[in-house]
């Protein structure tokens, strides 16, 4: 019985010496031919042409149901003030609504002083020319916190295209230069694989009363919210590897 667990033992273990011999032959195989890797990067910087602007409007007051009801008026203005600059409904969305009862501590312990509800919407816009009328907008209707401003592109495909065809040629011709000045002749690719990133890069300024949520202080006679849009930078980047002749 010894002899025969011994027997299988022995065959376990030829079989594992031979597996691991044939991972070695192929690993081997496949760097047998001579390559050389490269990269290559494509950047496309776009106009940004949307944006999404977050605010809300934070109510408070010493029982919920007046808190509440506040909040409800004033963003029922605040939205209509937002359609009356021409933006389409499906486009006001509510991001959040919160309450949260606030209190001070006194003595070692929290005492209740009112509650703070805060409703938030979020509006995309189509016309980055209309960004400061409907912040303006907004704050004058009783706004009291802006809490974003993004600048996006509508197609971003094509800008994708542009810069992963700039990070093939790079790539290409980092490969052709490497090998003729090794002495050799680019063979075809190998393999190839791609990174995508997209960075916005926007100026925005605020008023200083939009900023520190001071909405009461904007009035109709107030100069514009300067609003300078902002650009979004595409970038693609390859790893290739190609074959030495």
């Amino acid at each position: 019985m010894k002899g025969k667990k011994m027997k299988i033992t022995k065959l376990l273990t030829l079989f594992a010496l031979i597996s691991i011999l044939s991972a070695c032959t192929i690993r081997e195989s496949e760097f047998a031919k001579r390559t050389v890797s490269v990269q290559g990067t494509g950047s496309v910087t776009v106009e940004a042409d949307n944006a999404t602007i977050t605010m809300s409007v934070i109510t408070r007051a010493e029982n919920v149901a007046k808190a509440s009801y506040d909040n409800a008026e004033i963003m029922d203005k605040v939205q209509k003030s937002i359609l009356n600059q021409g933006i389409a409904k499906d486009c006001v969305t509510t991001e959040n609504y919160s309450v949260f009862q606030e209190s001070r501590y006194d003595n070692g312990q929290n005492i209740p002083t009112g509650y703070r509800v805060t409703n938030q919407v979020k509006v995309f816009v189509k016309d980055i020319d209309s960004v400061s009328g409907i912040i303006d907008a907004a704050l004058n209707s009783g706004a009291n916190q802006l809490s974003s401003l993004q600048y996006g592109i509508t197609d971003t495909e094509t800008a994708i295209r542009q810069a992963r065809t700039v990070a093939v040629q790079q790539a290409q011709e980092a490969a052709q230069l490497i090998a003729g000045t090794s002495g050799a002749k680019l063979g075809k690719v190998l393999k190839i694989s791609e990174q995508q990133n997209q960075s916005n890069r926007r100026s925005v300024m605020f008023k200083a009363a939009a900023y520190n949520g001071l909405a009461d202080t904007v009035t109709e006679e107030s100069a514009p919210t300067p609003i300078s849009a902002g650009k979004s930078t595409i970038t693609v980047s390859v790893d290739a590897i190609y074959e030495l002749k």
